[in-house]
């Protein structure tokens, strides 16, 4: 996108228009005028978005499959190398019509990746899915012969009917078919095999286990989703933030949010599901589109319903012109309004309702008093800082805005047709520039309010996708939080991590903590992304860096209180080793003997403490292994 905006500049430049637009534009007031004078802009210098919306395509699916067999078939294969195999199978999975041979193939080829990779159950789903589809005869086979394996592997007990479709296509082979006589080999090496009685019947195959989601045990008369132990508050200093009510203590569960709207990141389109966002390594695809892939039909055709007949044509299309992940989350959220709201006029009608209301603690609280996580109010009611922005940071997401709409106008049936490709019909169009004000909106809303949704992944903590979050946005930035946000399945939890007495604020981080960037970073970084210049503790003292930090025994001065810390400390080596390896799931203990490290060290050592560093990352790790895990599968040998 940023290369059509600079011809759009160098055009406004030649043309000694630059800098008179640039006033008109900043003297502009709503982002529905902004949005009309963009359009017309780009009407007025030829810049008309065009995009394939990268079709599917039978020669991409086979360039990207033959791709895949240089990685896993010719290459050196270590475990790395088939994770980038079963990658490029996925893609070509996505881009291969439906239904077709090219699809067939692709499955096929990717099921001997999850046979390599222990992954039996998905391997017989993609077995299973070539052989429904126009997979050659002369190739089926190979197919059963490795379905029959995992289902030896996995004591399933259909292994002679699946041995016997074998036989079936093994005889319809050409006798001149030089793998006619190795795979007649291997048939009857498992028909030996089904005749001992050493075979497997008691295999388990390894499941996701999830742990129950923490229960609030009082709840919130105005926030349903927050314990009332908190209040939201507003002041013009911090704006809305949230306030202790009560002492609340280290591991106190805070909050339970399930997000409005929950995207998955590009990077995982080909390892997780699109709809619920779990991993998945036998994805398959959108039957129209080559962007959205599925854990099953079932989430395929949830997300169908709930948004992605819109996002089919607009997503590949916008994604063309390089634009990033908060992009495509700032049309989901418009698609979410409208369907909420049941059609243009009525939401139309819900966002003029919270533009009235002159109260700012309780905007896009709904009309029973109830700041609500599952309506688009609470989104749309989050701070734009419009007024702080940049002339150019604003031109930018409108012009970006501008493509969107374009698209959603003229390739969707979203405002009841497909609109005709005229950017000044457009622009006279209320409906289209009311909506192209809404993720103009969503562009300036998400930068300061979108959370990371995580995942663990061995030593590391992932993004998995992006949430839109009405109460959690309400929290302010500390360099050094006091509370965890923990991701889950379908929600995040938030957790106290130090000792909060009633009337403090909770504090979240921004993505700015004091153990790792310098206090000039940390203030540049805000300042550039959320408008503000941290005062909190750590930016107030200037704490050290994580490498200067000063040990307890340094710090503390009482006998007795060195005393108690180093007791409290016993066993925090070993809970160290243990969420190093991640063997830590199912051991509750380990969480409760670090609350109980936090409390002893906030009470006897000053902040800021080598220990209550070590201790409080150790703690967040142990939490997170108790949420969402991405294993990467390995090579069986």
């Amino acid at each position: 996108m940023d290369k059509v905006q600079n011809m759009l500049n160098i055009r406004l430049i030649a043309a000694g228009k630059h800098i008179e637009l640039s006033n008109q534009f900043k003297k502009l007031k709503t982002d529905q005028e902004r949005i009309v004078f963009t359009l017309n802009l780009m009407q007025q210098y030829d810049i008309v978005p065009s995009a394939t919306g990268m079709p599917k395509n039978a020669k991409e699916s086979e360039k990207l499959r033959e791709e895949g067999n240089k990685v896993f078939v010719t290459g050196i294969l270590n475990n790395t190398a088939c994770i980038d195999a079963l990658k490029l199978y996925t893609k070509s999975i996505a881009f291969a019509p439906y239904p077709s041979e090219q699809l067939a193939r692709s499955y096929a080829n990717r099921s001997a990746v999850l046979f390599k990779l222990g992954l039996y159950l998905e391997c017989i789903q993609d077995i299973d899915r070539a052989l429904a589809l126009n997979y050659p005869d002369n190739l089926r086979v190979k197919l059963y012969l490795r379905k029959t394996e995992c289902l030896m592997i996995t004591g399933n007990h259909s292994v002679e009917h699946t041995l016997k479709e074998a036989q079936h296509w093994l005889e319809k082979m050409s006798i001149n078919d030089t793998n006619r006589e190795r795979l007649t080999a291997k048939l009857n090496v498992l028909h030996n095999k089904t005749t001992q009685t050493n075979i497997n019947k008691n295999t388990k195959v390894k499941t996701e286990e999830i742990p129950a989601l923490p229960i609030i045990k009082s709840c919130n008369n105005e926030v349903p989703c927050a314990s009332d132990a908190v209040a939201i508050k507003y002041n013009e200093r911090y704006g809305r933030h949230v306030v202790a009510t009560r002492k609340i203590h280290p591991g106190e569960v805070i909050a339970v949010e399930k997000p409005y709207a929950l995207i998955l990141v590009q990077e995982n389109m080909q390892t997780h599901c699109s709809n619920c966002l779990r991993v998945c390594w036998a994805n398959i695809p959108c039957n129209y589109c080559t962007y959205a892939m599925y854990c099953s039909e079932e989430c395929r055709n949830i997300e169908w319903e709930k948004c992605h007949n819109i996002e089919c044509v607009v997503f590949p299309a916008v994604l063309e012109y390089s634009t990033y992940n908060l992009d495509l989350c700032s049309i989901r959220l418009a698609v979410l309004a409208l369907r909420e709201a049941g059609g243009i006029e009525e939401l139309r009608t819900m966002i003029k309702e919270v533009d009235e209301h002159d109260d700012p603690r309780t905007k896009g609280f709904s009309r029973d008093g109830k700041l609500r996580s599952n309506r688009y109010i609470g989104v749309y009611s989050l701070v734009t800082n419009t007024e702080k922005r940049s002339v150019s940071d604003l031109f930018k997401r409108s012009f970006d805005t501008s493509f969107f709409v374009y698209f959603l106008a003229t390739r969707t049936v979203i405002f009841g047709a497909k609109l005709p490709e005229d950017l000044s019909g457009l622009a006279k169009n209320n409906d289209v520039t009311f909506i192209g004000s809404l993720i103009l909106r969503h562009q300036q809303i998400i930068p300061s309010n979108m959370h990371s949704f995580g995942e663990t992944q061995g030593l590391e903590y992932l993004e998995r996708g992006i949430a839109a979050m009405p109460f959690f946005s309400l929290i302010n930035h500390c360099c050094d939080p006091n509370i965890l946000r923990h991701s889950r399945p379908e929600h995040i939890v938030i957790y106290a991590m130090y000792p909060i007495e009633k009337g403090e604020q909770l504090l979240d981080n921004y993505g700015k903590h004091y153990a790792v960037m310098s206090k000039a970073q940390r203030q540049q970084k805000l300042l550039e992304q959320y408008y503000f210049i941290c005062d909190c503790l750590p930016c107030q003292e200037d704490w050290p860096l994580y490498v200067e930090l000063q040990s307890y025994q340094t710090l503390v001065k009482k006998p007795e209180d060195k005393a108690k810390i180093k007791k409290a400390l016993k066993k925090f080596n070993m809970y160290v080793d243990l969420a190093t390896i991640g063997n830590v799931p199912n051991r509750p203990y380990i969480i409760k003997d670090l609350l109980k490290m936090v409390q002893v060290l906030h009470d006897c050592a000053p902040t800021p403490c080598e220990e209550m560093s070590n201790v409080i990352e150790t703690l967040k790790r142990v939490y997170d292994f108790n949420g969402n895990i991405c294993e990467i599968p390995e090579i069986q040998k």
